[in-house]
């Protein structure tokens, strides 16, 4: 898909999120970029031949001074919160309690190991379907560049409704918002979108050994353009000699992953590559 938009004020101040292992960024871009900027570029696999030589469309995006206060983290943590937390109903790991706290749009009360929490869950439970949501992402990325934003903001609820912490459902959702005018409501998916995004970074490096924990693959370019400032001109699926299934976003030759293994069953041998 053509012309995919991603926030750079967001990219900006995210990327300056570090970790002990991780690769130097790519080359800062041009001087005439501002960080206010909204850029558009592609998202699809199957698109990665557009003109090089085209230039992006850029449009302005207010970002919310609140979603920069995040404090940041500098190592990567494990996750240790066992599954049966997020269904005991007395739990603040507790799924429902967890969705609920989404649904507020409310970033101070709820936590980076409760978001991370969710993901587990549903991965565990066989609630997420990862095909499905990619699919939804790449219509509300659609809708948005065609100014159908009210269709838009009816697909990303949809992804929120099977990915509650999805960040391609708040990243939609806060465009859509924005340019019908309203202000609060996309400050506020957009603050929970930066929040989401810091608990991945949380508990993921992105490298293979700790890969990021992410809810489908389209979530990964959003983390890859977050972190690096770049869209991946390279995107694989590949499966570990330990029967991981690993997301794989490539962008001057800095190579990061997602854990994808939910997404295998549903998969057929062609779709992914085989490590001997």
């Amino acid at each position: 898909m053509k012309n995919k938009k991603y926030f750079v004020c967001f990219i900006c101040f995210l990327v300056n999120l570090s970790f002990a292992q991780a690769p130097l960024p790519p080359p800062p871009p041009k001087k005439n970029t501002k960080a206010k900027d909204l850029i558009y570029g592609d998202p699809s696999k199957t698109d990665n031949k557009k003109d090089e030589k085209s230039t992006a469309k850029v449009k302005e995006v207010k970002s919310s001074a609140k979603a920069y206060k995040e404090d940041t983290q500098k190592s990567v943590q494990n996750f240790n919160v066992p599954i049966t937390e997020s269904t005991n109903p007395g739990s603040i790991y507790y799924y429902k309690n967890v969705e609920t706290l989404l649904q507020k749009l409310d970033t101070t009360a709820i936590t980076n190991t409760q978001i991370i929490s969710l993901t587990k869950y549903k991965i565990h439970s066989n609630a997420i379907r990862p095909a499905s949501l990619d699919s939804l992402a790449r219509k509300a990325y659609k809708l948005n560049e065609d100014k159908n934003y009210n269709e838009a903001i009816v697909t990303s609820k949809q992804i929120l409704k099977q990915s509650p912490n999805n960040i391609s459902g708040y990243k939609e959702l806060a465009y859509a918002y924005k340019r019908l005018g309203n202000e609060e409501l996309s400050n506020r998916y957009f603050e929970m979108m930066v929040k989401i995004i810091t608990s991945i970074f949380q508990y993921g490096e992105g490298s293979r050994k700790s890969p990021y924990i992410l809810n489908n693959f389209f979530e990964g370019i959003s983390i890859y353009e977050a972190k690096f400032g770049c869209y991946p001109n390279k995107v694989t699926l590949i499966l570990t000699k330990e029967k991981k299934l690993l997301g794989g976003y490539d962008c001057y030759h800095i190579m990061r992953f997602s854990n994808l293994t939910h997404w295998l069953p549903l998969l057929k041998k062609d779709d992914y590559k085989i490590e001997e």
